[in-house]
Formats: structure tokens, sequence, C-alpha cells
């Protein structure tokens, strides 16, 4: 619109959708639980391939699974729309009003064949919505003064439809191939295989941001003052095992209402605020014709983080030693920092009530001096198929199951029930940082020299030098101490066999490195392998056999004399030397990474040009030689020696020692239509990478990145 030359407003509406779909092939029951509904059949009939007693069964109606298959669609569907609004106000005043609203919804998947049913396919979503003003203010030839701010809602989550629906998981076995499956139902907080990205949580993040800038010429310095604020708030909902996962050991089972075990994670909610602010001041002057010197500073702070030291200075000089002026030599330095990591923040710092409480009955023993598992699940099955409003609801259900428990159980009988119960004042004791957390820090340099030669080409080279200190790594907290005396966990380990239980114990030692097994009766030379009846099993430290499975302790009637893998014996063993026996891993963040960068950049270019007969172009040719060291590639990287990075000191994963690019443009005449062509061609050195020892944790900390030796 376009009125008095004052108003102006452009919209724009995008809708993109990309079809997809994917199949379920599964099997589902012919009977249902009156709890819970499940679909029926899309065949009444055995399949094709012959299923022993199929056909008897139908005929008797005892058929309890039958196949399931459906191809259901799974589009990613996008809708964006911006608009905005131009008005000026007077004469020196512009004011800009925009709106941005976005809704995302892809159910593409990993999932080519898959046995999770239509409402257990989970789907990424990401809902947005930001409001912005800026107004320009022209106070006359030396003043001017932007001011804008906004308001946004972000929206992310990865779930299923119904992401508070409860997760059913039935197991069963494929009557054609005989392998066993499982059905999954109502919801899912399983990630796709593969994608780190991929763990179910729904978040809600507004934020408001006001930004203003003011500039002031006086004389030959151009002076500028700024100010940031922002206030951040992030609410996570981790949605794993959150609403209650219910697991169904077979067929039967499911709809008898018999449980064979029962998950679920109480104060997985996070609620994160963060107020951000910088200001700063620049002064920008002409010193002689040939020499700009610009220098300023700019201070940070963010609530969420104690680091109040964040002073950023900067200074720029740009000289010409040249009577032509046609070269100029460029140098610039600052320090700066980085942003805090909402995600991070609340994963370690700022849980809502700093507690997390996690169930499982699988933990609770079965033995006869411990025989509450039975009678508890059943208690618990009869909320089937709703999970629980808070532990102590929970806890309720159990005194209930505990009350009919035959025998003589535990006393009392509500302790250690599968409760990791860690309540916390400063958030999941599970995930923590180190005292005096920084904000990591960049010191930058560059210095660069610019050159005209010849009609139109330019010739620049840049020397880049950065260093970055205090970024974040995660480490193990609670990783066993190795006793004093001992140069490491082998000479401990061979000098103490390990009493599992009072019909197996495991004796270490350091034998052949073509040893496939590493379990062997009789004597540590011995080739006959451990079973589950052998009393004393030889493990071998030094045995190509790297599995981490721990055994389990021996209990009649149960699960036997379970002989486990030589790593998680040697883990198992050595798990009483943790600061916290009654807890696994956890996971510390400390300020404690680096890494460093330097480049140099040689670059000849020209301007467009006509060439002659109607052709015109540009060139455009680079080359990088350039060294990219750290110690982790990002905050989540482990070290092979716990919190050891500064033996992680390498060429980063993302290093190219080696770049060249060349680009340009031809445009043809008139009487070949005007055509342009925009070739590229680009060149990198390869990267290098790790050699890793197959997934193996031969130095015994917990994390299984261990190279060779």
């Amino acid at each position: 619109y376009n009125g008095h030359d004052r108003t102006f407003v452009a919209i724009a509406y995008e809708f993109d959708k990309v079809k997809d779909t994917t199949l379920i092939d599964s099997w589902v029951p012919t009977g249902n639980n009156p709890k819970f509904a499940l679909p029926g059949p899309t065949t009444t009939s055995c399949p094709p391939t012959a299923v022993p007693g199929c056909s008897d069964a139908l005929s008797t109606g005892t058929v309890a699974i039958l196949p399931y298959t459906k191809e259901l669609a799974t589009p990613n569907k996008n809708h964006i729309l911006t608009a905005r609004v131009d008005h000026k106000l007077f004469k020196n005043n512009d004011l800009t009003l925009g709106f941005q609203f976005g809704r995302k919804r892809n159910a593409r998947t990993t999932f080519t064949s898959t046995t999770r049913l239509d409402d257990a396919l989970q789907i990424r979503n990401s809902d947005t919505e930001a409001y912005n003003v800026t107004d320009n203010h022209v106070f006359g030839a030396r003043a001017v003064n932007q001011i804008r701010a906004q308001y946004s809602i972000f929206q992310p989550s990865y779930a299923t439809n119904e992401p508070l629906a409860p997760v059913v998981i039935i197991s069963y076995k494929n009557p054609i191939t005989g392998s066993n499956q499982t059905l999954t139902a109502g919801n899912s907080t399983i990630g796709i295989t593969g994608d780190a990205t991929a763990f179910p949580q729904s978040r809600r993040e507004t934020r408001y941001q006001i930004q203003d800038n003011f500039t002031y010429i006086a004389g030959s310095h151009s002076l500028k003052f700024g100010a940031d604020i922002q206030r951040v708030r992030s609410k996570a909902l981790g949605l794993g095992d959150a609403t209650g996962t219910w697991r169904f050991a077979n067929v039967g089972n499911f709809l008898s209402g018999t449980i064979s075990s029962f998950v679920q994670n109480f104060g997985t909610q996070n609620d994160v605020t963060n107020t951000y602010w910088g200001v700063y001041g620049n002064d920008e002057f002409r010193a002689a014709k040939n020499l700009t010197i610009s220098y300023g500073l700019r201070y940070e702070r963010e609530t969420a983080v104690k680091d109040g030291n964040n002073f950023g200075p900067r200074l720029g000089i740009a000289y010409s030693p040249f009577k032509d002026r046609k070269g100029v030599i460029r140098f610039g330095a600052g320090v700066f920092y980085n942003r805090a990591l909402l995600r991070t923040i609340g994963d370690f710092i700022q849980n809502i009530g700093g507690n997390l409480v996690q169930f499982d009955t699988s933990t609770i023993g079965t033995s006869a001096t411990d025989n509450r598992r039975v009678a508890i699940q059943n208690a618990i099955a009869a909320h089937f198929p709703s999970g629980f409003a808070s532990p102590d609801d929970l806890k309720a259900v159990i005194a209930v199951g505990c009350s009919q428990v035959v025998g003589t159980p535990l006393a009392p009988c509500t302790t250690n029930l599968g409760f990791a119960d860690n309540v916390s004042t400063t958030g999941n004791p599970n995930r923590t940082i180190e005292p005096g957390l920084k904000i990591p820090v960049s010191y930058q340099a560059n210095i660069g020299f610019e050159h005209q030669v010849g009609k139109g080409w330019v010739f620049e080279t840049n020397f880049t030098w950065n260093d970055t200190k205090n970024l974040w790594r995660d480490y193990n907290g609670n990783v066993p101490v190795l006793p004093a005396g001992y140069a490491d966990w082998a000479s401990w380990l061979i000098t103490h066999p390990y009493q599992l239980s009072p019909t197996r114990s495991y004796t270490f030692f350091v034998g052949s490195t073509t040893d496939t097994s590493g379990l062997h009766i009789g004597s540590a030379a011995g080739a006959t392998p451990c079973t589950t009846t052998t009393t004393n099993c030889f493990v071998n430290l030094n045995a190509s056999n790297t599995s981490t499975t721990t055994p389990a302790v021996a209990v009649a009637g149960t699960n036997g004399n379970s002989t486990g893998g030589p790593i998680g014996i040697a883990r198992a063993a050595i798990a009483q030397f943790r600061p916290n026996p009654n807890l696994a891993e956890t996971s510390v963040i400390a300020s404690i990474g680096r890494a460093s960068y330097r480049g140099l950049i040689v670059e000849i270019r020209s301007r467009f040009r006509p060439l002659g007969h109607g052709f015109s172009a540009t060139f455009r040719a680079n080359y990088t030689l350039s060294k990219t060291m750290d110690d982790g590639l990002n905050n989540t990287s482990n070290a092979q020696i716990n919190r050891i990075f500064q033996a992680e000191w390498a060429r980063s994963l993302q290093d190219r020692r080696h770049r060249i690019a060349i680009s340009g443009t031809l445009e043809l005449p008139k009487w070949m239509g005007k055509l342009r062509f925009s070739p590229l061609f680009r060149y990198g050195s390869s990267a290098p990478f790790n050699l890793s020892n197959g997934g193996s944790d031969r130095n015994l900390n917990v994390v299984s990145n261990d190279r060779p030796n």
C-alpha cells in the first residue's frame, strides 16, 4: 500500500509437503485387554506361508496373534507465514513491524519396516512465532538511533501424537520366522536408531529482547554505543519413561494384564531462565588521511552461569602506506565470549524442584529372601494403563503389594524397591557441574594486506589466529578410584579375586591377546570356557573378547550363574571403589576444554567487467592453509582417560589442512540470451580420524572409546 509514500505492507505464505510412507508390519492379538484397545488384525486368515497349527487354531478359535500390516502416510509438512509493515511516522523516523509464523510436522522417519503401531510413531515438530519492531530515528546530520525489540515462542518436540499416553510393549514370537519381536503401542519413548538428537522431549522457549544502538559523528570520530538485553525461559519435559512404560512378556500376559516390568521416571522436567545483557562502546576515528583506528570494549553477563568477568576489548587498524592508495594493511584483535547452551544448563543446573526419581521393577529381587517383585507388580498392574502422578502415589501402591508378599520379605518391605530416589536442591545428581563454571572465551587476531594489481584485479592475503579456552567438557564424576600402591587396575585385579556370590568367583590374569573367550575353567591357561555351573572362573584381562556384560548374581530358579563378559566382570569387581557406590556413571560438566585455529588465506579476484563482444565476467580464486587443534569436538566428547583432556590434544576432526576454491560468473551477450553461468570448484584435503579399539573399555573407566596402545 502506497497512500502517501508512508506505509508499505508485505505478506508471504509458503506451504511445503513432502509425501512419504512407513510400512507397519507386525502381529497383533486376536483378543484384547479391556483396559487398552489395540487395532484388530488386517487379515483374519493364516498368512500364505505355512504357520504350524494356524489352520487348526482358526477352526477352534484359539489363534493368539494374526498379521497387522498398514502403509501409513508419514509426510513432512511446513507452513511458513511472514508479514511486515513499514511506516514513516514522521520526517526523520521510520517504524517497522514484523511477524513470523511457522508450523513444521515431520513424520518421515528411518523406520522403513516397523512393529510400532500407528499411535507409537514419533514426529518431529517445530512451532515458531516471532513479533518484532524496529524504530530508526535520525536526530540530524550527526546522530542516529536504532531501537529493536522482539518477542518469540519456539516449541520443538520429538514425540508421538499423544506424548503423554502410556508406553505399552508386548513381546511375541513371529510365527513365520520364529524370531522374537516387540509390539509397541500407545506411545513410544525410544528414539530413532543411529540418531543422537532423537531423544523424546517437548520444550517451550520464550524470548524477550530489546536492543539499542546509538551513533554520533564528532569531527573525525564515529562513536557508537549500545546495549542488548535478552530474557529466555526454556521449559522442557523429558519424555523417556515419564508416562509409565508397561512391558508384557507375551500376548497371553497382555490379555490377562500380567506385567513383566514397569518403569516410570519422575521429575524429568526442567525450567531454565537466563537473562543475558551486554553493553558496548566503540570509537572509530581518522587519525590521518591514510590511517583509521577503531577501539572499543564490550561487557556481557548471563545469570544462568556465575561468571561475571566477561570483558571483551576490541582493536582495529587500517593503514594505507602507498601514495596511490591502492593498497591497505588491516589489523584486528579482540576477546569474544560464547553463549551458554540452554539445554546443557537445563540438564545440569536448574531442574524443577531439583529432583529426579527413577523407578524400575526389574531391580526388585526375586530370591527366597527377597521375593517381593511378583506381588508388587500385581499391585501396580491393577492401575494399568495409567502411570502415577507422583512417587508418593506409586509408593502407596507398592505398600499394598508388599502386604501381599508370601513368606518373609526383607524388612522393611518398602526399602530398595527399584527407586533411585535422588532428591537434591541443586538438580539431578547424575548430571552436575564443577564449581566455577565459566563461559568459553575466544582470543582472536587477524592481519591482512589488500592491493589492487593491474586493471580491475585485487590481491588479498590474511592470517587469522584464534585460541579458545574454557570450553565445556563432560566427564564421569563417579569413576572408580584406584587404590594407592597400584600402577593400574590390572595389577590390582590379578591380586584380588572377585567373589560374586557364594557359588561363583572370578580370578583375573593377564594372558594371550588371541584368547577369544577370555573365560576359562581350572587354571589361567585352561582352554575350556566357563559355564553357568562353574564355581571359579578365570578371566583373561588381555583377551580379544571385549564384552562389557556384567554378570548377574546367581539365584536358584531365576537367572542361574550368568558368566558375563571379561570387561563387565572387571567393572563389577572394581565398582566398590566408586565415590558413590549407589550410582553408576555421573556426568559432570567443567570448563576445561580448549581449541586453536591458525589460518593463512591468499586470494585474487576481479570485478565484474566486460571481456569484449558482449561477454562479461568476474573471477575469484583463493587458497587456505590452516590448522585446527582441539581436545574434543563438542561438550559431550569423552576423554580416553577420564577428565584428562590434555591427552586428547590433536588435530580436530574438522581440520582440513588445504582448501582451494575457484568461482566466477560469465554473462553472455544479448544475442545469446544474456544467460549467466556461475561455475564453482572446491577442493579440501582429507580429514584426520581416530583409531578406536572397537568400543572397548580396557582402562575400565566406563567409557568405551579406548584407542590401541
